[in-house]
């Protein structure tokens, strides 16, 4: 019985001997090992351990992960020896771009009568508006993310000023442009109620149809304008009677003459100009 009991023993300090020996071989790799962390343009050398995990090795080292960033190896188990281990910074950014859809013309008109050549037209302009995100690795794009869009679109007129070859010279965006209405009257060339003689306007001008007289204090002499229903007009010109909000319209005769007596008209101030 004691022979049995010492036997016991024996081999209970051989097989425990042989656990300790087994379990400091299995450690011997680790006791002198590296494993390389490559992250920020730099290489950290670390030393592995057989039950600590990848995160807490970094942790200890000064190396943070982000929430974005991208490890080549499970952060939450060990790593072996002579191991690399990459890191890539993830970062994202999101902005607001807009891009602008050039005007689309549905309607237009063209006014040959008045001092030089135009065109109305009206038309549709659209923004589209998108919400993106950019994703960054190691600070350089690699991706684009599109979050929102939204499609903004504003119908309006312009106004086109053309030359003799009906080039376009000039644009002018009528629902950025100041406006006034206004009383238009007319006179022709020999009106009689007209300045002077009627022929020459205070300017000096030939007096032609697109020759407005206006009163100088709510719209400056030599200034181009747009009056509806009208056409071009070129500020060139005053009348006794023309205070205010009044407008003389330079037309072609009597005849023409009645049918623009006390009509309400919407006048657009484009510029002031030495030239028609």
């Amino acid at each position: 019985m004691k022979n049995n009991l010492i036997n016991i023993l024996k081999l209970s300090c051989i097989a425990f001997g042989i656990f300790i020996l087994s379990k400091a071989i299995s450690e011997l790799p680790y006791i002198y090992a590296r494993a390389f962390v490559k992250v920020d343009g730099k290489t950290y050398i670390v030393k592995p351990y057989k039950d600590i995990p990848l995160k807490t090795i970094l942790e200890q080292n000064g190396i943070d992960i982000g929430e974005y960033d991208m490890v080549s190896r499970d952060a939450n188990k060990p790593i072996k020896p002579f191991q690399t281990i990459k890191i890539v910074r993830v970062s994202k950014e999101q902005k607001e771009i807009s891009e602008q859809v050039p005007f689309r013309v549905i309607w237009s008109k063209k006014y040959n009568s008045n001092l030089r050549k135009i065109e109305l037209q009206k038309g549709i302009e659209k923004s589209i508006i998108k919400t993106i995100s950019e994703v960054f690795y190691d600070g350089l794009l690699n991706e684009t993310i599109i979050v929102n869009e939204s499609i903004k679109a504003k119908e309006f007129y312009r106004l086109l000023l053309l030359d003799n070859n009906g080039k376009v010279e000039k644009e002018y965006d009528l629902s950025k442009t100041k406006n006034i209405k206004m009383i238009a009257t007319a006179y022709y060339p020999g009106d009689p109620l007209a300045w002077g003689d009627g022929t020459v306007t205070v300017l000096g001008q030939k007096m032609q149809r697109g020759i407005v007289a206006v009163d100088p204090k709510v719209i400056p002499l030599k200034t181009r304008l747009f009056i509806t229903g009208y056409g071009y007009g070129y500020a060139g010109d005053t009348g006794n009677l023309i205070k205010g909000n009044r407008i003389d319209l330079g037309v072609n005769n009597a005849q023409e003459e009645k049918a623009w007596m006390h009509r309400e008209v919407t006048v657009y101030i484009l510029e002031k100009s030495d030239t028609y």
